[in-house]
C-alpha cells in the first residue's frame, strides 16, 4: 500500500524505525543508497558509492513498504551530502 503525503492526508511515514534498512530512491527512479539511521528532522543514507546523506524528513513522499522515495531528482541531492 503506498503513502503519498499531502497537507490532507496523513504523513508519507508513520513510523520511521520501519525504514531503516529500507532501499530510497530518488524521484526520477535512481536509488540512493539505504537508510541507516534517523532522528527528528532527518534520514541518513549510505550509498554503495560510500557516501552518506543526511536528507530532510519533509522530502519523503512515499514508502510502499519496501523502499522510501523521496521528491528530489538524482542531480540535487549531492547538497544532502555529509560525506
Amino acid at each position: 500500500m503506498k503513502r503519498m503525503q499531502t497537507e490532507l492526508s496523513e504523513p508519507a511515514v508513520l513510523d520511521w524505525e520501519s525504514v531503516i534498512h529500507k532501499g530510497i530512491r530518488t524521484k526520477d527512479g535512481e536509488p540512493l543508497g539505504y537508510i541507516a539511521a534517523e532522528d527528528e528532522e532527518y534520514i541518513y543514507v549510505l550509498s554503495s558509492r560510500f557516501r552518506e546523506y543526511r536528507i530532510p524528513k519533509s522530502r519523503v513522499m512515499e514508502f510502499d513498504g519496501s523502499a522510501v522515495l523521496i521528491d528530489l531528482q538524482f542531480e540535487r541531492v549531492g547538497r544532502y551530502k555529509i560525506r
